[in-house]
């Protein structure tokens, strides 16, 4: 009979472990296309609950850094087809995206597993660090985190 002490620890990495490997499945999701899908905020639940993986980038039309950031989610995209799903939401043009995401910025990037946001990234960053951070989410639960970087402010 197992003591009191070994009753009351209890082991979180294999419970990520256990988490991880349940979220699995197959590793070919039909919506990760190697693109970035403009979706509006009523389609945003909807697809990302359909991919393990989701990237939603939420921008603004004059923001230069949101464009930026567009062309470097345009090459991760492509590098993470069939495995990632990668969107981009206008929050001037998505009424409720800023209060449903709280949107407080722009650049902001989310990522998702099955639909539930795993990580937030604030601000412009290399390629390299949003390939580290993508790759981290995509194989597991526990992304790493990023300081903020430049972002263009909400009035």
């Amino acid at each position: 009979m197992p003591d009191d002490k070994e009753k009351k620890s209890f082991d979180f990495e294999a419970l990520a472990r256990n988490l991880e490997s349940s979220l699995g499945g197959p590793s070919d999701d039909p919506l990760a296309n190697g693109e970035i899908k403009d979706i509006t905020n009523g389609e945003v639940i909807d697809q990302i609950r359909v991919s393990k993986t989701s990237v939603v980038s939420f921008y603004r039309d004059e923001c230069p850094f949101c464009e930026r950031l567009v062309l470097l989610l345009d090459e991760l995209a492509e590098a993470y087809k069939s495995k990632v799903f990668f969107a981009k939401v206008n929050v001037d043009k998505s009424a409720n995206a800023r209060s449903e995401f709280d949107v407080l910025g722009v650049p902001l990037v989310i990522a998702f597993k099955k639909g539930m946001p795993v990580g937030r990234v604030e601000g412009l960053r290399s390629t390299d660090e949003y390939d580290t951070w993508i790759e981290s989410i995509h194989e597991g639960l526990r992304p790493m985190g990023m300081e903020e970087g430049p972002s263009t402010r909400i009035p």
